[in-house]
């Protein structure tokens, strides 16, 4: 039996060699969990008890020594022929991505589930911000079920036909397909497990197109001011920024979760743009909200005012100097928790 499920709606390190998984928890969870990453001295409003934490050209170097390394390099390798036999550039490893997808792998074999959510009910967007993430993330995910006693397939044969599935794929329904071929993702982690007939893949894609981003390094009470402050690699500039809100997973929820089909990222409750120059007028329906220096840094602040539960701030650039009708691409996911 298969199931495959496919990324959001609408929308340069290599694996390591196989070996023991390290001690790499506190490493994955975000900064407010683990004490990671460096607290820098960015402006944020004067009463708030916390600092910004930065996660910069690092935070696509996590040191995981991946037990499955040869063979997710091998499917890297035949995703990036794919690629490239459709014109979009190779995608560069993302060490972080794979062990949040070994992670999901594992739960849901273990579950016995299939779909986006894990057993927990999670989206994959609040597990990768949970991670640390803050790049705009995208997954695909396969399941394949057999006969324990039976099903001796070396895992690098299972990984490729799932690949295989998914590029089989014809339009309309070939989501995960367009997704392998998306020539604005830039990196990927893979995903696996193994477990009683139970074998589950996930591809964790990330668009890489910010130099570092800062967000606050703990959770902060609904009601209160949060702040993001970014800067765009050379050749993009922030155009907008939406912030999406969802409401934390109920405490009473038990047992395991069971829901198919494709996902996307929260409702936008607010939506914000660069301040126009001095002297012009605002243009568009995005409220002005933030400055954005001569070298494309900007910081932004937002109120936390949808409640407790989890504010993911996408960060959408387009191409600089700016072309007329440029295309917009979401460029972050960084979630800020907002607590009662």
């Amino acid at each position: 039996m298969r199931a495959a499920t496919g990324g959001p709606l609408a929308a340069p390190v290599g694996p390591r060699r196989r070996g023991a998984v390290c001690a790499v928890a506190l490493a994955l969870a975000a900064p407010w969990l683990s004490g990671c990453g460096a607290t820098l001295d960015s402006p944020v409003p004067p009463d708030a008890p916390w600092n910004l934490v930065r996660y910069g050209p690092e935070r696509t170097r996590l040191n995981y020594h991946d037990r499955w390394a040869d063979e997710k390099l091998t499917l890297l390798e035949r995703m990036n022929r794919d690629r490239e036999a459709h014109g979009a550039p190779p995608l560069e490893y993302e060490p972080r991505a794979a062990l949040v997808g070994d992670r999901y792998c594992l739960e849901m074999a273990l579950a016995r589930s299939t779909g986006h959510w894990d057993p927990t009910g999670r989206a994959p967007y609040v597990r990768w911000g949970l991670a640390g993430g803050v790049d705009y993330h995208s997954q695909n995910a396969v399941a394949f079920s057999h006969d324990a006693a039976s099903d001796d397939q070396p895992l690098l044969d299972r990984l490729l036909e799932a690949h295989a599935s998914m590029m089989a794929e014809q339009p309309p329904h070939d989501g995960h397909r367009r997704l392998i071929l998306d020539p604005t993702m830039t990196h990927v982690g893979i995903g696996a497990a193994a477990v009683g007939g139970q074998f589950r893949m996930s591809q964790e894609f990330t668009r890489v197109l910010l130099e570092w981003v800062e967000v606050p390094d703990r959770p902060l009470h609904a009601g209160s001011i949060a702040a993001l402050a970014a800067q765009p690699l050379p050749g993009w500039r922030v155009a907008e920024v939406e912030v999406r809100w969802e409401p934390p997973l109920p405490e009473a929820a038990t047992g395991v979760v069971h829901r198919s089909g494709g996902y996307g990222y929260p409702e936008v409750v607010r939506r914000l743009s660069p301040e126009p120059p001095r002297g012009t007028a605002h243009v568009g329906g995005a409220e002005p909200g933030f400055p954005v220096g001569d070298d494309g840094r900007f910081t932004l602040r937002f109120e936390l005012n949808q409640g407790p539960g989890y504010y993911f701030v996408v960060c959408l650039l387009r191409a600089w100097p700016a072309v007329d009708q440029s295309e917009l691409l979401r460029a972050s996911a960084a979630l800020v928790v907002a607590v009662p």
